[in-house]
């Protein structure tokens, strides 16, 4: 059993029992999906994103990935933005093979060929997913946890600022934490899509933590590649859904290259002004 879950009730250490986890001190149950995974949301239903889920055959996933438009963004070394970024690599190269790390909003990535230690937590019960739970109401004790990752998820959340908050009450003292913040993008609802933040801002964000990197992510190339892909599919669809899912394909691959722009962006001073994504490093 993980020593470093808490029960949601009177934060007693749980212990696991022939129905699921059970709280030593009061006794409280926590249940679990049909695969053993611990459930820490009330009311919890199964709201899978199908996309996440759904097996196709051999033959449909390869049409599909040649008829699907090429990805809209790349990280700042022109890596696919679908993979992980070096910054994050190279943090967890560091971090000893005994390290708790939790994956926060990890949809259904597995990162454990990166690290042995990163566990997956997200509000829906997707494949490779360890633990079911809010970001607003982590299932962890105090300063417990060694690492957390925090990709591509602010945006998501309907109360940032109980997030930061949580997250900083579980993690270690010298713990840190890795996040990837959008700036400049189109709407995106995974499952809803709530904020972006200036580079000032998330300065002033993170401004209870030490920083240790800080850049852009993303850059203005893939920016623009996306915003004209999403401009020029919502102009042709005439409101329609499926015109504007065809849209996105016909379009993206007329588009997709504007990203590649951002190998001019690298070293200019003024990059952050239209980057896509930031990326921050920070010690607790």
């Amino acid at each position: 059993m993980h020593h470093f879950l808490k029960c949601p009730a009177c934060e007693g250490q749980l212990e696991k029992t022939g129905s699921g986890l059970q709280c030593e001190t009061c006794k409280k149950k926590v249940p679990t999906a049909h695969d053993g995974t611990p459930i820490f949301i009330d009311n919890f239903k199964e709201n899978e994103v199908k996309s996440h889920n759904n097996k196709t055959s051999r033959l449909k996933s390869v049409i599909k990935k040649i008829l699907h438009a090429p990805h809209h963004s790349t990280y700042n070394d022109l890596t696919s933005s679908h993979s992980e970024p070096k910054e994050l690599l190279a943090l967890l190269k560091k971090e000893p093979e005994d390290s708790i790390i939790i994956n926060i909003g990890s949809l259904s990535k597995n990162l454990q060929s990166l690290h042995k230690g990163i566990l997956n937590l997200d509000i829906c019960h997707y494949p490779n997913i360890d633990f079911v739970a809010d970001c607003c109401d982590l299932p962890f004790k105090d300063n417990s946890i060694d690492m957390i990752i925090f990709k591509n998820v602010l945006e998501h959340v309907r109360d940032p600022a109980q997030a930061l908050k949580e997250i900083r009450r579980v993690l270690k003292k010298g713990g840190i934490l890795y996040a990837k913040v959008p700036f400049l993008q189109p709407f995106h609802a995974v499952p809803d899509d709530f904020q972006r933040y200036s580079k000032n801002g998330l300065k002033e964000l993170f401004k209870e933590y030490e920083e240790l990197g800080f850049g852009v992510s993303v850059g203005g190339g893939s920016m623009v590649s996306w915003i004209v892909r999403e401009y020029l599919a919502i102009l042709t669809s005439f409101g329609n859904d499926k015109l504007y899912r065809l849209g996105l394909h016909f379009w993206g691959w007329l588009t997709f290259w504007i990203k590649y722009s951002d190998l001019a962006l690298k070293k200019n001073k003024y990059a952050s002004h239209i980057a896509s994504a930031f990326y921050g490093i920070y010690k607790k």
